[in-house]
């Protein structure tokens, strides 16, 4: 890996040293009780990662952050009901022509991953990650027919 580009400062400041990092993002359903037990299962997946020797890792993650992972409403609820960070809006559109507004409870996932000079590996890591969480939420009952994963390059600033 390229050591870290170091900037000059003010007199009497520390060095800023200028690194780069991978980011990503995706948000996962989490309305039903099969959907709130997957996304603890990404959760507990993503923090074995790091405890993994990094051979055995299939996503080599840094560090993440995401979202609070709302707790089941006993049923009859309407739609989005109870604890939520973020509520998803979305259209469908019917046969017809028709466009339907839909909205669920998600959460908010961000992982940082080493930027690497084999990209390509980044991709696969990411390609992964969505296999994996497609596998959880089968797993749990509530098979999912899209997941959206977003990359980008960050610099952090040290």
């Amino acid at each position: 890996m390229k050591k870290p580009r170091t900037l000059k400062s003010k007199k009497g400041q520390k060095p800023v040293r200028l690194e780069r990092r991978v980011r990503v993002t995706f948000f996962i359903v989490a309305g039903t009780k099969e959907e709130i037990q997957a996304v603890d299962d990404v959760y507990g997946y993503l923090d074995s990662q790091y405890l993994l020797e990094d051979n055995e890792q299939e996503v080599p993650v840094t560090g993440f952050t995401h979202s609070a992972i709302p707790r089941p409403v006993p049923l009859p609820y309407p739609p989005i009901l109870g604890e939520s960070v973020f509520i998803g809006h979305w259209w469908h559109t019917a046969k017809k022509g028709e466009k339907i507004p839909r909205q669920e409870r998600v959460v908010l996932f961000i992982i940082d991953l080493l930027a690497i000079a084999e990209e390509w590996r980044v991709d696969e890591y990411i390609a992964n990650l969505k296999t994996k969480i497609f596998d959880i939420y089968a797993r749990r009952g509530s098979p999912q027919k899209e997941i959206w994963i977003a990359k980008q390059d960050i610099y952090r600033y040290v």
